[in-house]
């Protein structure tokens, strides 16, 4: 019982992190006129934010390796869900740039030690299922995120739709700090050096990481401009362009599963990486063509691929950790750090092309830059299940 507890509580507070990473992109045509801000000022907005969340997942991960994953978890979930809600009393476009830094900053310290808890929760500790459980959660938070509080703030306003969503936050953290059990720290008082040297040098995890910048261009551009794109260039509704944008997390709910299964019974790992970054390309380019449909069909395809291959790589990260079972959360964080701090450029360099060339350009461009990260996949082992102890 204590373990469903613990599964479930863990499950809900995934989906309302997704919920408060979103909901800021999807209704920001909403905020825009209140903020007097256009394309650069989401552009301004999102990079702040994967800017926390990139700097920031590595002094998580040892902070995990140090005081136990439990803890971690709680801290970050209560410092991003108070900047949330903090964010809906801002008065300009620079207050919520830095309030989305810090409300990353906490989201940083979540991720990585909550999947090193489900996956030991899981039967067997299988890396695959517990990012694919995780992943596939996340999604569904991400559709609620952007559909749904769109919904949500047309009926109430942009402000009381955050105030409402950092609650929610609050709350799952308390369920996390009364359900997960304690426990999973380091044994010594201090964080041995040489395996921090030992995780943040490795040369698989470096690449791997970089391989994995190539998925967040992909869904930092769908997921924070897809809804702005729509309403203000195809001239559709909120609710309509709200849902084509939502589909880039109603694929992955699957593919993710999918992906965690496939990634514990296959070897060729390389291989599905290079074909996913493939798929991004391709989703991004598919966007340029400037209709409803296009939309929804390039958020389907890079949500198909990206559910499978963020999979394969958090898996691949604690897989390819050879520094100690303690040290798990930090080699899924160094990942996640590599690949969230390289998302960090890609929706200022997006909103400048849409000022300079317009959307389908920029569409293209980011497609074509996503091309340049299969480079380090390629220089990767084949097969990643070589994890020590």
């Amino acid at each position: 019982m204590q373990s469903r507890r613990a599964f479930g509580s863990l499950v809900t507070a995934r989906l309302v992190y997704a919920i408060n990473w979103v909901n800021v992109g999807a209704i920001f045509y909403l905020m825009g006129p209140d903020l007097r801000a256009g394309v650069s000022g989401l552009g301004l907005i999102t990079s702040t934010f994967y800017l926390g969340l990139g700097v920031f997942q590595v002094p998580g991960g040892v902070l995990a390796a140090r005081w136990g994953p439990k803890r971690v978890v709680v801290l970050g979930i209560f410092i991003s869900s108070a900047s949330a809600l903090a964010t809906a009393s801002a008065a300009g476009v620079v207050e919520v740039a830095v309030l989305r830094f810090v409300v990353g900053c906490g989201m940083a310290f979540v991720f990585a030690p909550a999947t090193i808890i489900i996956a030991r929760l899981l039967r067997g500790g299988k890396s695959g299922m517990g990012v694919g459980v995780m992943n596939s959660t996340f999604d569904l938070g991400g559709i609620v995120g952007i559909f749904g509080w769109v919904v949500v703030a047309s009926v109430t306003g942009w402000r009381p739709s955050l105030v409402l969503s950092g609650v929610f936050g609050l709350a799952t953290g308390v369920m996390v700090a009364l359900f997960v059990a304690e426990g999973g720290a380091a044994k010594a008082p201090k964080v041995d050096r040489k395996a921090l040297a030992a995780v943040i040098g490795d040369r698989q995890l470096i690449l791997l990481g970089l391989g994995t910048v190539g998925f967040g261009i992909a869904s930092t551009v769908i997921a924070g401009f897809m809804t702005l794109y729509g309403v203000r260039s195809l001239g559709v509704s909120g609710a309509l362009a709200s849902g084509s944008t939502s589909l880039v997390y109603v694929v992955p709910i699957f593919t993710s599963l999918w992906g965690g299964r496939a990634f514990d019974v296959l070897a060729r790992h390389r291989m599905i990486m290079v074909a996913s970054l493939m798929g991004s390309a391709a989703a991004l380019s598919l966007a340029a063509y400037p209709s409803l449909p296009a939309a929804a069909v390039s958020s389907s395809l890079a949500g198909l691929v990206s559910g499978v291959g963020y999979t394969f790589a958090f898996a691949g990260a604690r897989e390819l950790n050879r520094a100690g079972r303690e040290y798990e959360s930090l080699a899924v964080a160094w990942v996640n750090s590599i690949s969230l701090t390289g998302s960090f450029f890609p929706p200022v360099l997006f909103s400048y092309m849409v000022e300079a060339y317009g959307y389908s350009l920029a569409w293209v461009g980011s497609g074509v830059l996503t091309l340049a990260f299969v480079a380090p996949v390629l220089l990767m082992v084949e097969t990643w299940r070589v994890r020590a102890g």
